[in-house]
C-alpha cells in the first residue's frame, strides 16, 4: 500500500512551560497553536496563538489558568477555524522523544509500554521526557481517538552500519541502564540523506554537520551511517548553544555529586556551552562580537568551528577519507562565516569554498565550493516531513 501523502498530522513541541501544535496537511504545514504563559496582574495565564499557514495571526480571546486546561481546547480551535472537520479527520498526533534507550530508538503508537518507557527515560532525560509525557497526555486528552505516536529521535541512525554505538563500560552497567551512543538529530539526517539522494547527489563518504541551536555530525558511507557524535545523551560531542559537549566525565560527575544530577544536567545542557562563553546563545551576535575585537565571543567563535573541523577529521580518518560535506539546519544552512571558518581548516583534504556562493533555492540544495573542490552541499533540513513520512508508514501498517 502507498503512502498517502495527503494526510493530516499534528506534530507537537512540548516546552517547560508551552505547548505547540504544528497542522500538517501532507508535508505542508497549514496552522499552528502556540500556548504560552504569561504575567497577568501578578498571577501566571496561558494564552494562545494562532497562526495560519498564509502568516496571519491572532491571539484567542480566552486566558486559562493552567497549559493542561488551556490545551484541552485545541481541538475546538482547529475545528473552528475549519481545518479539521469529520470530512477531514486528524490521523495521528506526533511526539518527538529522546532517544532514551532502546525502545525509543524506533517510533511507536502510544500505548500502556510507552509510559512506562517514558518513566525509564527520565533517568537520563530529566530535563525533556516530563514534557513529552505532558505532551502525550494532553494530546489523548484533547483528541480521543486519534493515535498519538512518539517520534524517535535516533531512528534514521539506529543501523547496523554504525560502528560507534557502543561505550566500553562493563556489559553488566550497559545491561541495566540501557546505555548506546543512540545519537540524535535523527529526523534531520533521515530527511538530508533521503533528499540528497532523491537529487542524485550521493558519495560514497559524506559527512553531514546539522548546526542549529544543537549541533553534530554524522559520517555516512554509501548513503548509511556509520559515526554520529552525539551518544547516550545530545550532550556528547560538540559544543552548542547551550550544551557543554564532549567534557571530562569526571566534571559531569563532580557536578552530580555538589548540586544533585538533574541540577547538574540542567546545568551542562541549558546554561554551558557558547552562552557560557560568551554571554549569548545567538552565533549572528558572537560572530559580530569577535569582528569587534570582543575577546569572549572571539574565543567562543573559534571553539565551535575547530570542534566542528576537528569532528568532520576524525571522520575523514575513520572512513580513510570524504568525498562530500553537508551543511544544513539554522547555522548551518545561513551561516557563511562558519562555513567558511571550518571549510578553510579542509583545503588539505580538498575542500575549498566560493567567495560568492548563493543558495539556489529552486534545486533544494547548492554546492558552495570552487570548481576544482570536492563537493560541499547545503541543504535545508525539514525534519517535520520526515517524521510525517514516517508516520504515515506507521499509520498504514497499522491499516493494512
Amino acid at each position: 500500500m502507498a503512502t498517502n501523502i495527503t494526510k493530516i498530522f499534528l506534530v507537537l513541541n512540548s516546552g517547560s512551560s508551552s505547548e505547540k501544535f504544528s497542522l500538517y496537511e501532507g508535508e505542508d504545514e497549514v496552522c499552528s497553536l502556540y500556548f504560552e504563559g504569561i504575567e497577568e496582574g501578578g498571577k501566571k495565564v496561558f494564552i494562545c496563538t494562532v497562526t495560519k499557514e498564509n502568516g496571519t495571526e491572532y491571539v484567542v480571546d480566552k486566558k486559562w489558568n493552567n497549559l493542561d486546561d488551556a490545551f484541552k481546547e485545541a481541538k475546538a480551535i482547529f475545528e473552528k477555524e475549519g481545518y479539521i472537520n469529520d470530512a477531514h479527520p486528524l490521523d495521528g498526533i506526533l511526539v518527538r522523544t529522546p532517544a532514551a534507550g532502546t525502545y525509543f530508538s524506533k517510533h511507536h503508537i502510544v500505548d500502556d509500554e510507552t509510559f512506562v518507557e517514558l518513566e525509564k527515560a527520565k533517568v537520563t532525560y530529566p530535563l525533556h521526557v516530563p514534557g513529552a509525557i505532558r505532551g502525550v497526555k494532553n494530546a489523548q486528552a484533547a483528541f480521543p481517538g486519534v493515535a498519538v505516536m512518539t517520534m524517535s529521535d535516533s531512528e534514521a541512525l539506529t543501523r547496523e552500519t554504525r560502528k560507534d554505538a557502543l561505550y566500553a563500560l562493563p556489559k553488566e552497567v550497559i545491561k541495566e541502564f540501557d546505555l548506546g551512543r543512540w545519537g540524535a538529530h535523527g529526523s534531520s539526517y533521515g530527511y538530508v540523506m533521503g533528499k540528497i539522494k532523491e537529487l542524485g547527489i550521493l558519495e560514497k563518504k559524506m559527512v553531514i554537520c546539522h548546526l542549529g541551536s544543537g549541533c553534530s555530525v554524522t559520517a555516512f558511507i554509501d548513503g548509511e551511517p556509520v559515526y554520529t557524535s552525539m551518544g547516550e545523551t545530545p550532550l556528547e560531542g560538540l559544543m552548542s548553544s547551550t550544551r557543554t559537549g564532549s567534557i571530562d566525565p569526571t566534571v559531569g560527575a563532580l557536578l552530580g555529586e555538589k548540586l544533585g544530577a538533574a541540577e547538574a544536567i540542567k546545568l551542562m545542557n541549558k546554561q554551558s556551552g557558547l552562552v557560557a562563553l560568551a554571554g549569548s546563545s545567538d552565533m549572528r551576535e558572537i560572530i559580530a562580537g569577535a569582528e569587534e575585537g570582543v575577546e569572549e565571543a572571539a574565543l567562543a567563535y573559534n571553539m565551535f568551528v575547530d570542534g566542528v573541523a576537528g569532528k568532520i577529521g576524525e571522520f575523514a580518518a575513520k572512513m580513510g577519507g570524504i568525498d562530500a560535506i553537508v551543511f544544513t539546519a539554522t547555522i548551518g544552512e545561513r551561516s557563511i562565516p562558519v562555513r567558511g571558518s571550518v571549510i578553510s581548516k579542509l583545503g588539505f583534504m580538498g575542500f575549498k569554498l566560493k567567495n560568492d556562493a548563493a543558495m539556489d533555492k529552486s534545486k533544494g540544495y547548492t554546492n558552495v565550493a570552487e570548481d576544482d573542490s570536492k563537493p560541499v552541499y547545503v541543504i535545508p533540513t525539514n525534519e517535520a516531513a520526515y517524521m510525517i513520512k514516517k508516520a504515515s508508514e506507521l499509520v498504514d501498517a497499522v491499516e493494512k
